[in-house]
């Protein structure tokens, strides 16, 4: 059993979806090319962070946790990624599943990591967008759709290719 479930992350990680052109009306929320579903979240210091806030820009929503080894390691690409292109119009919205505050801000603090982080302790974001496990990144045009949805930890590679030609876009 351990060796199917190894297997299991490591296809997992491997697995991701992209552009598709099936009808946006036949899609449940958090599907490719309908608009990301909004939310309310509070980061770890009690702010309130809302997508919406965000219209005009590329978002990366990442669903998250501390516990989560392929969450871990996609991690230091996304935060180089997000520091090399914020002054372009892109943001990393970090939403943690379901862990407190406290664990949460020691581990982002640990580890430097300075893209904005949101607590989602009672798992509606993730149900909102139907995420199928960790991590899971939805990432959201300058006008609020989501173009891709990448199962499993996303590649530096993945990062410049999927974003680059949406920061583009004026």
């Amino acid at each position: 059993l351990i060796i199917a479930g190894i297997g299991m992350l490591f296809w997992m990680g491997n697995q991701s979806s992209s552009k598709n052109v099936a009808k946006a009306s036949s899609r449940p929320t958090g599907q490719i090319e309908q608009l990301a579903p909004n939310f309310n979240l509070l980061s770890p210091t009690g702010e309130t962070i809302t997508l919406s806030d965000y219209k005009g820009q590329v978002v990366l929503v990442n669903m998250w946790a501390t516990w989560c080894p392929p969450c871990k390691a996609e991690m230091p690409d996304i935060n180089a990624f997000y520091e090399a292109h914020k002054d372009e119009g892109f943001v990393v919205l970090a939403v943690n599943s379901q862990e407190d505050a406290a664990t949460v801000d020691a581990f982002i603090q640990a580890k430097g990591f300075s893209f904005p982080v949101a607590l989602d302790t009672r798992g509606e974001v993730m149900n909102l967008y139907q995420s199928p496990g960790l991590p899971t990144t939805y990432i959201i045009d300058r006008n609020g759709t989501i173009q891709h949805i990448q199962t499993g930890a996303i590649t530096k590679q993945q990062l410049e290719t999927i974003i680059q030609p949406l920061l583009a876009e004026l």
